[in-house]
């Protein structure tokens, strides 16, 4: 259960980092240095690529240990995969609902802080510099980089309200994207359970899942940003424009790792029906 927890909180983590992706845009702009903020943001989101790293051998040893549990079972296994595992699984989507929940939350904080590194990156020339004047802030909150902000509730009612040029599939794409993105490892985990005799090739299987979000955010919704973003960079737009944006791609992350519940299981019987096709069982597997 500790280990459980403990990718719990790493998922929360890298959903937090993920939710403030969009919204470095906007400290560019309002720093006019729109390159230096792409650039210094891929420094923050090694930190997730970190907990990437830790999350993922955690999550299928988790995965491992249920299997193994239930090994002596045969004529049970399948039901009590299910019963065990999916409880398992659906708590670690909650801990990306929540990091994306609290990221969304930080993104005023994170907006402002992170325009105050881009200006100080612009002094110093140097991450390594950067990064010791980042921490010493910590200590003296809204004097040095970090800063608190909040948004309220008239300047979000006015964000959230506004007439958009954007069209609403935009969003919706969003929308399905982080749905696959945040149960494309999961589903692979879960497939491999359902048929453990190839297990690998189910997990392999999903990046199936992972690179069909790939392309459909990098198709459907990276140009769209990108134009509005470079719009608003030219004056051509205010950047009320790209607030609202921000702040509608955060609702649809939210509402993307919500709809990821409901996903889990048909994504997860999809590869798991690929896997078998891939590996018919034979001689009375626990299918």
């Amino acid at each position: 259960m500790e280990r459980l927890f403990f990718v719990f909180l790493l998922t929360v983590f890298i959903n937090v980092i993920n939710a403030l992706t969009r919204s470095s845009r906007l400290a560019g702009v309002r720093t006019g240095r729109l390159a230096t903020a792409i650039s210094l943001f891929s420094v923050v989101y090694l930190a997730a690529s970190m907990a990437n790293t830790l999350q993922a051998p955690l999550l299928a040893s988790t995965v491992e240990n249920v299997i193994k549990s239930v090994k002596d079972s045969p004529l049970a296994y399948q039901e009590i995969i299910r019963s065990e595992l999916d409880a398992k699984l659906r708590f670690i989507i909650l801990g990306a609902t929540t990091g994306t929940v609290l990221g969304t939350l930080l993104i005023p904080t994170f907006v402002a802080t992170f325009a105050n590194a881009v200006n100080a990156f612009g002094e110093v020339g140097s991450v390594f510099k950067l990064i010791p004047r980042f921490f010493f802030s910590l200590f003296t909150p809204g004097k040095g980089i970090l800063v608190f902000r909040m948004t309220r509730f008239h300047d979000l009612k006015r964000i959230a309200f506004r007439k958009t040029a954007i069209p609403a599939g935009f969003y919706y794409w969003n929308l399905f994207s982080y749905s696959l993105w945040t149960v494309n490892v999961l589903a692979g985990l879960y497939a491999g359970a359902l048929y453990p005799e190839y297990r690998q090739t189910a997990v392999l299987m999903a990046s199936i899942v992972g690179n069909t979000a790939i392309v459909v955010n990098v198709m459907m919704v990276d140009p769209v940003l990108a134009r509005a973003t470079d719009e608003v960079a030219r004056g051509e737009k205010g950047e009320d424009d790209l607030k609202q944006i921000v702040f509608y791609l955060a609702l649809t992350y939210i509402l993307g790792t919500v709809l990821s519940q409901a996903v889990l299981v048909p994504v997860a019987e999809g590869l798991k029906w690929l896997t078998v096709w891939l590996n018919p069982v034979q001689n009375g597997g626990v299918l």
